[in-house]
């Protein structure tokens, strides 16, 4: 329910959460309509932050399937280097290599290597984003602590405002009551 006050032309509704979040109210009141901006962005990248680093820690399998394999196959390769001579043939003719082995072995390793450093520079991540949710924490709670002070400013117009409207719907209420009482008295004097 929204009245509007003839006194300042502010609308009044039943709670204070609702009243304040209207828009005439917030331009009437630039200070707290600020606060809560801020704040609001504030925790909004609070927000973001800390589902960031869940989620890259949670799901953190970026790389693995492929360090596996290669690693599976760098190990084969260690152990037991099992190439054919149309293999061997292959790998002079046309790559120019003349130890298979040594080169996929080396090769593999270097592919190995970039993968990891991919892998650790993700995990980098995860921990920049660590250092700064205490920072973003601080500071939501003290934009927090500033859009209270503020909505408490403008907490007693919204009350005074409640108390004008509670006296002008008692004040209803009353007349209604005489109203009807006056019209019971003027039927029995009719009859």
């Amino acid at each position: 329910m929204t009245l509007t006050t003839p006194e300042n032309e502010l609308p009044f509704t039943e709670y204070f959460h609702d009243w304040r979040d209207l828009g005439v109210v917030k331009a009437a009141f630039p200070d707290y309509a600020k606060a809560e901006e801020v704040w609001k962005t504030v925790r909004e990248k609070l927000s973001d932050t800390q589902m960031s680093v869940q989620c890259k820690t949670q799901y953190s399998t970026t790389h693995d399937a492929a360090l596996g394999i290669l690693n599976e196959l760098k190990m084969d390769f260690q152990c037991s280097p099992d190439f054919g001579k149309k293999a061997r043939k292959f790998a002079q003719k046309y790559f120019g290599v003349w130890n298979i082995e040594e080169e996929l072995y080396e090769n593999l390793e270097a592919s190995l290597e970039v993968l990891r450093q991919a892998k650790r520079d993700s995990f980098r991540k995860i921990i920049e984003l660590e250092d700064q949710l205490p920072k973003l924490r601080a500071e939501e709670e003290r934009l927090r602590k500033l859009w209270i002070m503020e909505s408490d400013k403008i907490k007693p117009i919204w009350e005074k405002m409640e108390k004008e409207h509670k006296a002008a719907e008692e004040k209803e209420r009353q007349q209604e009551i005489q109203d009807a009482f006056e019209g019971e008295t003027t039927e029995e004097e009719e009859e």
